[in-house]
C-alpha cells in the first residue's frame, strides 16, 4: 500500500484570504496560523480533509464520508504533518490508487466510489480528521466522521456543532 507521502503533489496554491467560490485548479485556504481551512476547486469550496504522510492512501476507503465528498466535487485531500500542509492528493489520484489497491487486494478496502462500482472489504481504522468551522461561533473542530453527528460545539458556548458546509 502506497502512502500519502509517496503520492502527494507538492505544487499547489495557498491563500490566507477568503476562499473564492471556484478555482480552475486547487487552492488551499489557510487560517492565520497556517492550518488548512478549505479546499477550493472547479466545483467550489470543500472541507479541509487531512491525512498524515505515513497513512496509506487506500485507507481513505475507511472514511466513507470523505469518499462521498470526493464524489461530490472535493478536489483534494490534504497531507498534513505537525499541523503544517506538506502536500495534497487530488481526487483523480485517489480514485486511481483505490482502483489499484482493489486490483491488488480487494479485501483491503471497502466502500462505494463514483456510484458505479463497489469496493468490498473490512474498513481499516480511521486515518484522518475532518476540520469543520462552526457556523454559530466560528470555532474550528476536528471530527472523525462526516457528515458530523449531533455533538456539542467545542467552543464551550452550549450549542451543538453546526457545520457551515461551504464557508
Amino acid at each position: 500500500m502506497r502512502t500519502a507521502a509517496e503520492l502527494m503533489a507538492t505544487g499547489y496554491t495557498t491563500t490566507v484570504e477568503e476562499a473564492p467560490d471556484h478555482a480552475d485548479g486547487t487552492i488551499v485556504v489557510l487560517d492565520d496560523t497556517g492550518r488548512p481551512r478549505w479546499v477550493v476547486g472547479p466545483d467550489g469550496r470543500g472541507l479541509a480533509v487531512e491525512i498524515g504522510p505515513d497513512a496509506p492512501v487506500s485507507g481513505l476507503s475507511a472514511l466513507p464520508g470523505v469518499l462521498e465528498l470526493i464524489n461530490n466535487g472535493l478536489p483534494a485531500v490534504l497531507v498534513v504533518e505537525d499541523g503544517r500542509l506538506i502536500g495534497l492528493l487530488d481526487a483523480a489520484l485517489i480514485r486511481t490508487e483505490l482502483r489499484r489497491a482493489l486490483e491488488e487486494d480487494g479485501d483491503a478496502i471497502g466502500t462505494v466510489l463514483d456510484g458505479d462500482w463497489e469496493l468490498y472489504g473490512a474498513p481499516e481504522a480511521r486515518i484522518g480528521l475532518v476540520r469543520v468551522r462552526c457556523q454559530v461561533c466560528g470555532t474550528v473542530a476536528e471530527v472523525d466522521e462526516y457528515p458530523i453527528a449531533e455533538i456539542p460545539c467545542p467552543g464551550g458556548q452550549g450549542h451543538r456543532l453546526v457545520d457551515s458546509g461551504t464557508e
